[in-house]
């Protein structure tokens, strides 16, 4: 698998400190990634044609900023450090709002995401459909200088555990 580069890294964090979207490489597949915000949250659902309050998936490189979204108890940590990279779906005891929380592995993203905090990634594609993995693709989706390819992942996406019911997806 390979890895962005130190311009490719340092191009992403300025984008993303403009509350640019970006499409970055995660452990699993091309995800559209911006810092976490509301407003960049409805841009992202905006450019995949989903419902604007879609919840998405956030990335952290460390069990602190995870702590930030939702309450860590051993079951929690169990998850979210397995090598199968795991999305976990749980809340804050006393938060409104469930948090879907990725524990990221890849030592680009961990560089990344210690400068600008917290991002969020979901698959790039318009909603429903299958999602992109080519350079064509991914360069027609967004902007080309948004876009940090670095080669096919045709991984599968991150496995689901939603705490709150116990089931799991892919």
């Amino acid at each position: 698998m390979g890895i962005l580069n130190e311009f490719q890294i340092q191009q992403a964090i300025k984008l993303l400190q403009a509350q640019e979207v970006i499409i970055l490489p995660t452990d699993t597949i091309y995800g559209l990634s911006a810092t976490v915000s509301l407003e960049n949250e409805q841009k992202i659902n905006a450019l995949k044609a989903s419902v604007p309050d879609k919840p998405l998936i956030v990335l952290v490189s460390n069990l602190n900023q995870a702590a930030e979204f939702i309450d860590l108890d051993s079951n929690v940590m169990q998850h979210l450090n397995t090598l199968e990279p795991t999305t976990v779906i749980s809340k804050k005891l006393n938060g409104e709002r469930t948090w879907a929380v990725r524990l990221i592995k890849r030592a680009d993203l961990v560089q990344i995401i210690n400068v600008v905090g917290p991002i969020f990634s979901t698959s790039v594609n318009r909603s429903g459909q299958k999602y992109l993995t080519t350079e064509a693709e991914l360069s027609n989706f967004l902007k080309p200088d948004h876009c940090f390819f670095i080669g096919e992942l045709k991984n599968q996406p991150s496995k689901i555990l939603n705490l709150l019911d116990n089931s799991k997806k892919r």
